[in-house]
């Protein structure tokens, strides 16, 4: 059967222009969020203070560049009334507010949802925590390194007999993403109802979505899942393997009987491509070992990126574990346009990732540089809470906005 294609109304408009986020969030999580909203269309209000900036603006990293681009931030002192109440104006005359403090910070400042439903009835509020801000452990503070070992995701990372693998913050840009849909799906509830929401948002949870098969297994079955590498129930070959060089690799995944043909003829392995006990994957998984060495034997002889193009181009799926300087360099994710240079403040050029996605019907990401700590300060107190300049003056040197 087929399906129609249903037309899009070609806009200029981004989808979330017209949405005001205020942004108290830091480290990565939250902050990947807000970033997300803000490549949309969202204007976002980072709320810092020179007491407490954002840890990652630390030596000027490339990493707060790239979670903050085309914010404004806005420095208050929310230990003073004055630096509350501006809070509360700003939160007012808002859409969404994202928060990731330990549970109970965000209550302790004045700041909880029962107070910000009065300011605005519709609001739309997102608490991002460790383990969620109810239940026997809302009180335990976690980074997500820490929470991929709580949840078993670093467990079932790795290779059979082996150590777990445990490293990269995957929680956090996992979390920012979730919040991201989260509030897309809570505005377009609130469009249709009239009325707001509020999200305690568990990373641990979040996490445990990436282990539905572990989780099931032990559920259903009463059996702890194993590490298993690179292996797939379900696709044979399926590795990684060596090519020409220092510690490169390219990843091969063959998911058909075309692709087992293609690979053999790539390798120069037609005996095994005639083999009809190799037909199946289940056959082809019973001589792994045999197969794993042929596939190793040719890609020693090539790099990685000439045994993804070899291989691709005889329908392969197959693509090169990159570096770090392999992605910033790669010239297919240039041409798409996933790099952006923008000029700091102090006069570098910064080239940092946009996202992995583009509008089929609109305009490009709204993409801008970070902001300096409190540089737009003065501009949110006038444009959009109406504060003449001489009492902006005054709020400096009370150090409400500092």
């Amino acid at each position: 059967m087929e399906f129609p294609l249903r037309s899009i109304e070609v806009t200029e408009r981004l989808p979330l222009s017209g949405i005001r986020v205020v942004d108290f969030s830091w480290i990565i999580a939250g902050p990947t969020c807000a970033r997300i909203l803000a490549l949309m269309g969202a204007e976002v209000l980072k709320v810092e203070s020179h007491r407490r900036p954002d840890p990652s603006r630390r030596g000027g990293g490339a990493g707060f560049h790239m979670l903050n681009q085309g914010k404004k931030s806005i420095t208050l002192n929310l230990s003073t009334t004055r630096g509350l109440e501006l809070a509360k104006q700003l939160i007012s005359v808002s859409d969404v507010v994202i928060e990731n403090f330990a549970t109970g910070v965000i209550e302790r400042l004045g700041l909880g949802y029962d107070v910000l439903k009065e300011l605005r009835p519709d609001i739309v509020m997102v608490s991002s925590s460790g383990l969620g801000h109810t239940g026997p452990d809302q009180s335990h503070v976690a980074y997500g390194t820490l929470l991929q070992c709580f949840t078993g995701w670093s467990a079932q990372t790795g290779f059979p007999g082996k150590s777990p693998l445990i490293g990269g913050a995957w929680t956090d840009p996992l979390t920012g993403m979730m919040q991201a849909f989260v509030i897309a799906s809570a505005l377009h509830h609130r469009s249709e109802s009239g009325t707001g929401q509020y999200v305690d948002f568990s990373m641990a949870e979040t996490t445990s979505t990436l282990l539905p098969e572990a989780i099931m297994e032990y559920s259903m079955n009463g059996r702890v899942a194993e590490r298993s590498g690179n292996n797939d129930e379900l696709y044979s070959p399926n590795d990684l393997y060596r090519c020409q060089g220092d510690d490169n690799w390219v990843a091969i995944a063959v998911t058909s009987y075309e692709e087992w043909k293609g690979l053999c003829d790539v390798i120069g392995r037609d005996d095994f491509g005639e083999d009809k006990l190799l037909v199946t994957m289940a056959g082809r998984r019973n001589k792994r070992v045999e197969i794993d060495e042929a596939i190793r034997s040719w890609t020693m002889t090539v790099t990685k990126v000439e045994a993804m193009h070899r291989l691709q181009d005889a329908g392969v799926p197959s693509g090169p574990s990159q570096t770090a300087s392999d992605v910033f360099n790669d010239p297919h994710l240039d041409a798409r346009g996933f790099f952006h240079t923008h000029r700091s403040a102090d006069g570098r050029d910064v080239r940092i990732v946009s996202v992995p996605w583009q509008f089929q019907n609109g305009p490009a990401p709204k993409n801008g540089r970070a902001p300096e700590l409190g540089e737009h300060s003065s501009d949110i107190l006038g444009e959009i809470l109406g504060i003449p300049g001489d009492e902006i003056e005054t709020l400096v040197g009370e150090q409400v906005i500092y």
